[in-house]
Parts: C-alpha cells; sequence; structure tokens
C-alpha cells in the first residue's frame, strides 16, 4: 500500500505530529465543554431538570447509531479527488460545528417556555453531535491509518493525539471556572448564562484554526483506487469486524472507561461547586489530571512493547480503579488529598487511552490483512459511537442522579445530604466503571482464547 513512494509527498515527521495533535484539540475543545458543563449550563443556567437533560442525552445515541456508522461507510467508500477518503471532511464540517457548538449555549432562551427550552436542546445536541461533530470526528480518527503504515509512526501519532486531547481539557479546565462562575450578593459562586455562550465562541475560534491546522498540515500517503467495485453491505462489514476479538476487547473496556471518564469530568463542577464549595480548586484539579494523564507518554510505548498492549491497559486499569476506590472509601474533605488520589488515578486512565488509540490501528490492519478490505472509517465508527454511548448512559445516569439525590437545580446553596450524596454517586460511579472494565477485559480475553483458534488464518 506504500503508494506513496511514487508520489512526491514529503516524509513522515514532527509536522504529521503536531498537526494531528492538533486534530484533538480542536474536537475536544467543543466536546470537552459539551460533555463536562452543558449538563450545568442546562440545569442551573436554564432551569431544565438534570433528570429531563439526562434522558435527552441518553436517547440521541440511538441516532449515533445510524449516523456515527454511516459517516465511517461514507469515508470507507467515497474518494475525493485526489486520492484522499478523510482530510477533505475536516475542512468541509468544521465550519457547520462550531456553528452548532455556539447555537447550545443561547442563555437567552432561559426565560422561555420549557417545551421551547427542550426543542430547542434536542435540535442543537443532535446538530451537534449526531451530525457535525461525527463528520469531522470519525474521517479524522481514521485517518492515522492513511498518514503513514509503520506501526512505531502510528503509535507516536497515537501519543500526541492523547496530548492533544489534555491540553484542551487542561486548558478549559483551569479557564472556565474562573469565567463561567460568578458570585452572588451572598459570596455563593453561581452559573453565568451570558458567560458560558461568550466561552462558547472562544472555544469555537480555538477549535476552528486547530482544526484548520490539522487539516492543512497532514498527509494522507496512502491511497486506494476510487471506489469502482461492489462495496460490502454495511451489516456483513461490522459483523466481520466483530470477528476480531482484539476489537471486541477495546470497544467492551473502552465503553466503561468512557464512561467514568466521562461521568467524573462531569460531576467534577458539581464536587467542587457544592462539596468543597471552592469553584476556584477546580482549575486546579484540572492541572493535576493534566499532569497524570501525560506522563505516561514517556514509558506507555516502551511498557506495551515489553508486556503487550492489552496488559498495558490492564494495568492502568488497576491502577485507576484501586485510587477511585481509596476516593470513595475515604471521603476526604481535605483537597490536597483529593488532588493527590486522582494524579494517581489519571495516570493509570492515561496509560489505558494512549494504548486504546493504538490498538485501533491494529484492529484496521487485522481486519485488511484477513479480508483484504480498508475499512478504517467503518471501525473508528464503532469505537466512536461505543464511546459516545457510554457518555450519554452516564450523563443519563448522572442527570437520573441528581434527582435521586434531591438536587435543587435553582439553589444557590445545597444542603449537606444533597453534597454527600454527589460525592458518593460521582465517586461511586467512576469506581464501578473502572471495575466493570476489568471484568470484561478478563471475560473477553478468556473468551478469545477459547474461540480464536476457530477463525481462518489467510
Amino acid at each position: 500500500m506504500k503508494d506513496y513512494e511514487n508520489r512526491q509527498v514529503r516524509s513522515f515527521g514532527l509536522r504529521d505530529k503536531f498537526a494531528y495533535m492538533m486534530g484533538d484539540v480542536g474536537c475536544n475543545a467543543v466536546l470537552n465543554f459539551a460533555n463536562s458543563y452543558l449538563l450545568i449550563f442546562y440545569t442551573k443556567v436554564m432551569g431544565v431538570s438534570g433528570a429531563i437533560v439526562g434522558t435527552l442525552f441518553m436517547l440521541a445515541r440511538f441516532v449515533d447509531a445510524f449516523t456515527d456508522v454511516g459517516m465511517g461507510r461514507i469515508v470507507d467508500t467515497h474518494t475525493f479527488k485526489g486520492g484522499e477518503r478523510f482530510r477533505p471532511w475536516i475542512g468541509i464540517m468544521s465550519v457547520p460545528l462550531v456553528i452548532v457548538n455556539c447555537a447550545m449555549y443561547n442563555f437567552l432562551l432561559a426565560d422561555a417556555a420549557m417545551g421551547l427550552k427542550i426543542g430547542w436542546l434536542i435540535v442543537t445536541y443532535l446538530l451537534f453531535g449526531s451530525v457535525c461533530y461525527t463528520a469531522v470526528n470519525i474521517p479524522y480518527g481514521a485517518m492515522s491509518n492513511v498518514i503513514t503504515d509503520d506501526a512505531g509512526e502510528r503509535a507516536s501519532l497515537s501519543t500526541w493525539r492523547s496530548m492533544g486531547s489534555q491540553i484542551a481539557g487542561v486548558v478549559m479546565g483551569m479557564v472556565l471556572p474562573m469565567v463561567v462562575y460568578i458570585k452572588d450578593d451572598s459570596g455563593n459562586s453561581i452559573v453565568s448564562g451570558s458567560r458560558f455562550f461568550m466561552m462558547s465562541i472562544i472555544l469555537s475560534i480555538v477549535a476552528l484554526v486547530a482544526l484548520f491546522i490539522c487539516r492543512a498540515w497532514s498527509v494522507e500517503r496512502i491511497h486506494i483506487a476510487d471506489q469502482k467495485r461492489e462495496k460490502q453491505h454495511t451489516g456483513k462489514v461490522i459483523l466481520a469486524c466483530l470477528k476480531d476479538r482484539t476489537l471486541l476487547i477495546n470497544l467492551g473496556y473502552s465503553i466503561f472507561v468512557n464512561a467514568s471518564y466521562q461521568i467524573f469530568t462531569a460531576f467534577n463542577q458539581y464536587l467542587f461547586l457544592d462539596y468543597f464549595k471552592n469553584t476556584s480548586l477546580s482549575g486546579l484539579s484540572s492541572l493535576v489530571m493534566f499532569a497524570g494523564m501525560v506522563i505516561p507518554a514517556v514509558f506507555v510505548t516502551p511498557l506495551s512493547k515489553k508486556i503487550g498492549k492489552k496488559e498495558t491497559g490492564v494495568i492502568g486499569l488497576v491502577i485507576a480503579a484501586v485510587t477511585y476506590l481509596a476516593i470513595f472509601l475515604s471521603r476526604t474533605t481535605n483537597p490536597m488529598l483529593y488532588f493527590t488520589l486522582i494524579f494517581v488515578a489519571f495516570l493509570g486512565l492515561g496509560m489505558n487511552i494512549m494504548i486504546g488509540y493504538a490498538m485501533i490501528n491494529d484492529c484496521i490492519d487485522n481486519h485488511f490483512l484477513f479480508s483484504g478490505d480498508r475499512v478504517e472509517g467503518t471501525v473508528y465508527a464503532m469505537t466512536s459511537f461505543t464511546s459516545k454511548l457510554a457518555g450519554a448512559v452516564c450523563a443519563g445516569i448522572g442527570g437520573w442522579g441528581l434527582a435521586w439525590i434531591n438536587y435543587d437545580e435553582l439553589a444557590a446553596v445545597q444542603t449537606e445530604a444533597v453534597s454527600q450524596g454527589g460525592f458518593n454517586f460521582g465517586g461511586g460511579m467512576a469506581m464501578g466503571c473502572f471495575i466493570f472494565g476489568i471484568v470484561v477485559v478478563v471475560f473477553l480475553t478468556v473468551y478469545k482464547k477459547r474461540g480464536g483458534e476457530k477463525r481462518k488464518k489467510i
């Protein structure tokens, strides 16, 4: 597949890594804002019940089941002029993505009828996550397999991508709490709708610039012939992909890893607002999480070469699960102890996520080896869908959790029982998801060993 050897294409290097990193900076500038703050915005600014918001988030994922896989099949079966399949989509859909991102935070509807507010949420959230974000992120995520065919270079792209995600996360985590929260006359922290909208505009500009850099500086070195051959039925392609036990393992535990991460980031805002009662600490928390997730970049690749990718990922899961158990049992009210524990937890999480990106590339290569079909888009779409499904389920559970602990969306200060309930719910859910992730890896690994020999090798 090294057709780029016969074309005038620059060699793989730092420019490719930086461009790919900027793609995740752009995607996560808007996605992390939505994952971490949209629930807060709709409950505290718009006055919509957390249970309603969470339910809508979860139901939207049924739409993603079609749009994610549909976009994956589009990029697999459609070739643009010049032989590219992925990079043009980043340029085409970036502008619609950031426009819809701003529209989600329309605080001017705060006093509108509840039906109008819920309708606006449904329309803008579906356009954002199920259409525009999907049309940018799936081509971007699948593109690493055509930037280079060297396994080591692909591993470096995965590492740089993970750093891009964390750069976006830490900057937002440090800056946003200082902007979106203001003090009322009693000195309590409350959220500002106008500042939410202002930040959505700023983050949209950041995302647009980052995505344009990704598109401009990336190179699709591996081209395939225009899709004139008979196209496989989407269902058959998906079933063929699911015969890969490695992909099943990756999909299985990534559901719980993404669930734990997203419910933590969502409840982290409530934690500092209501439990520690100090929103300024939220920024420091993001810096601690960033440090924990970036440090594994130094050792995760050598470690995975020595003991295996799956084993390295499992070690990361165990570290995170044990640390969250300590957080849950300690019920600490000391922010410094809490920061120490989440640093260790996110060290393990960083190990797992970096390995997960590399395993996706392996799954794509494995499918090509056994079938002869290049389905980067479809495989990545399946991983993207599981990630968004996990986030939506947790958003739904998180929204219901606010109702279970009797959270008062309009109150400036929550009762002690509600604050404790939020801590228990957020920490307990994150811990449980990590443990379930470990169980899934062990179960599917045993299943793979028992059934793997039946697979026909070509």
